[in-house]
């Protein structure tokens, strides 16, 4: 059995003094929906690695983040605006879900052309999209749990 895409919660299934384990591991699982980007490190736990990421992941990273009230729909939009990805041959737009994506660079290298072009409205929004990553970035984002 595979437990993500929990968030916060998963921080409180690695501390041994919460509730009952079998009543933890329903709630992870009925929580569970889809995996955000998520590293596997250590322990079966995964951390949001926003520096390997596809589009579909990212997409449903800022849905946790918006479900779980820790983002508002205004703050989503630039990254919302990330999760597209414009095909050249008029297909699809769906979010991508095989093609890893450094983010971090990507609103790095945004920042970047917004100072060219005197863009400050553009600067701040990506600015702000940085500082939420980093402080996510290595966020537990799952658990994965072999029964």
């Amino acid at each position: 059995m595979s437990i993500s895409g929990i968030g916060s919660y998963a921080a409180s299934m690695l501390t041994p003094s919460r509730g009952s384990a079998g009543t933890s591991a329903s709630a992870a699982a009925t929580a569970a929906d889809n995996t955000p980007a998520t590293k596997s490190g250590s322990g079966g736990v995964q951390k949001t690695d926003f520096t390997q990421m596809t589009h579909k992941q990212l997409f449903d990273w800022v849905n946790s983040k918006i479900a779980s009230g820790e983002m508002s729909f205004d703050e989503s939009s630039t990254f919302i605006s990330m999760t597209v990805s414009m095909p050249v041959d008029g297909s699809s737009m769906a979010p991508d879900d095989k093609q890893p994506v450094n983010f971090m660079q990507s609103v790095r290298d945004g920042m970047e052309r917004a100072l060219q072009t005197n863009d400050s409205d553009l600067f701040a929004r990506l600015q702000t999209a940085l500082h939420t990553m980093q402080r996510s970035q290595g966020e537990v984002r799952g658990v994965n749990m072999t029964v």
